[in-house]
């Protein structure tokens, strides 16, 4: 401080040009002894040779005064002393400040390593190994204050390798825990002994890195962190392969389901498409691409959605076709308007479905069509009835509907055709056969005159198309008819007549 206000006091004197000409300012001497008393201060010579360096500091400021009093050869002999007492003091501080940086540096240059500076700082890490070997060979040559000089420089160095590895530990604590959290979440799926047993070493070896980082020993957690990563993920894309191959198969069993529900008629380059979408994605698999496979099974997806949406359209478009026929057919037989308030019904209905297609309302479309043709088939069932009833063939007896087996030498009865004459629905022949079981021993072999209860047919909910799929089903299913290998198909009143 001394030496600095002699500074300051100086070069005001030169600025108001107060230098009197009897006095000798000893300017060269004075600024020596401050730039030796700033260098001791560099290596520390405040605390390794206190005693010269507080003389030092003593002898500037009494130059400082004499120079003010106007002493000026009392100034100069203390401004000489004074850089001599500041050598004497660099000179004993020199080689300790020198070790000291050089600790601290290696002391660094170990911290970081331990940090895993070869990784998260190379740079950095290699500068302060340079410059920690450079200073060893500057004081094997006794440069000292090179060295020193060197020392400094490698201990800043190594502060800064320091704090960027140091950087790092909260994305590799975040790393850990979301390891942790794939291991939690990866051991509630059905994995088998040897996963398990793989997840539980890494979520161990997870706890020792945890461990580890918390002593600042990053270097030797990394190798159990990639570890735990290498098996956490090995475990995670075999879940998914597993995963994705579940989904192929179930969207290949949906394909074989459109199939049946006559997608192929309306969707058929649609449904070729995902089938060989699948094939790719499940060759993807076999290579591990994962994340390629699960894109084609997106893909594969969004053509079955296009398929369904198309099959469902066709169905809906041909059961307008056909239920606008059995409304006429329905209305040609009900000569007596006797159903015509639900036959109009009916009509609405069709209306309403045929709005809906035209808006391209497909499904609900079809569910009207469906109810409507529901409604006009219990119609004909009700007509028919009436009309064997009228002949004498259909009665209700203790509350139940009874059919009388009728002889017709060309046409005999069967189940199959009795079904037809009261259901309209041929394939409903079970439903007799087994509300009398107890008079028929073999459904192929009747009797006329037999009298048989006819259950009311049970109410049944279908998808969009599976009454079509059922009824082409259940044309493979009739039985054999060992009087007569005739399908009736609309041979009811004919058999009446006859």
């Amino acid at each position: 401080m001394a030496a600095r206000k002699y500074i300051m006091f100086l070069l005001s004197c030169m600025t108001i040009g107060f230098i009197s000409c009897d006095v000798e300012i000893p300017i060269q001497e004075m600024v020596k002894a401050r730039t030796t008393i700033e260098k001791a201060r560099q290596v520390n010579a405040e605390q390794y040779d206190p005693d010269n360096f507080n003389k030092a500091t003593e002898q500037l400021k009494a130059s400082h005064d004499a120079a003010v009093n106007k002493k000026g050869g009392n100034a100069k002999k203390a401004a000489v002393e004074s850089a001599n007492y500041a050598e004497l003091a660099i000179k004993t501080s020199l080689p300790r400040a020198t070790e000291d940086a050089l600790t601290e540096a290696k002391t660094l240059l170990k911290e970081s390593e331990a940090l895993n500076a070869e990784q998260f700082a190379p740079e950095q890490y290699s500068k302060t190994g340079a410059a920690v070997s450079e200073t060893e060979k500057l004081k094997e040559d006794q440069k000292m204050w090179d060295a020193f000089m060197k020392a400094r420089e490698a201990v800043a160095s190594g502060k800064e390798t320091k704090e960027l590895c140091m950087a790092k530990i909260p994305a590799l604590n975040e790393n850990i825990a979301r390891m942790k959290k794939e291991i939690e979440d990866l051991n509630s799926r059905n994995l088998s002994a040897q996963q398990k047993q793989d997840l539980a070493s890494a979520g161990q070896n997870l706890d020792r890195a945890n461990a580890l980082i918390a002593r600042d020993n990053v270097k030797e957690a990394m190798p159990l962190i990639s570890e735990s990563e290498k098996v956490v993920t090995g475990v995670k894309l075999a879940v998914q392969k597993l995963s994705a191959k579940d989904r192929i198969a179930q969207l290949r069993k949906e394909v074989d389901a459109l199939k049946k529900e006559r997608g192929s008629e309306f969707a058929g380059e649609d449904i070729e498409v995902v089938v060989t979408t699948l094939n790719e994605a499940e060759s993807l698999l076999d290579q591990d691409k994962n994340d390629e496979a699960t894109k084609k099974i997106a893909d594969a997806e969004a053509s079955l959605a296009i398929a369904k949406e198309k099959t469902v359209k066709g169905l809906a478009q041909d059961k307008a076709r056909s239920v606008e026929k059995l409304l006429e057919e329905t209305r040609k037989r009900d000569t007596a308007n006797k159903y015509k308030t639900e036959t109009d019904r009916a009509a609405e209905m069709i209306a309403d479905g045929t709005k809906l297609l035209e808006s391209d309302s497909y499904r609900d479309s079809l569910s009207k069509f469906n109810e409507a043709e529901s409604l006009l088939y219990s119609l004909g069932i009700a007509g028919e009835k009436d009309r064997l009833k009228d002949k004498g063939f259909l009665q209700k007896l203790e509350g139940k509907m009874v059919y009388k087996v009728i002889y017709n030498k060309k046409k005999r009865d069967c189940l199959w055709r009795i079904a037809h004459k009261v259901y309209k629905n041929a394939r409903l022949w079970p439903l007799i056969y087994m509300a009398n079981k107890d008079q028929i021993k073999d459904p192929d072999l009747i009797f006329p005159g037999q009298k048989f209860v006819i259950p009311d047919v049970p109410e049944k909910k279908a998808g969009p198309a599976k009454d079509e799929a059922e009824k082409k089903e259940a044309d493979k299913k009739e039985p054999e008819k060992k009087e007569s290998g005739d399908k009736p198909k609309d041979t009811a009143e004919e058999d009446i007549k006859e």
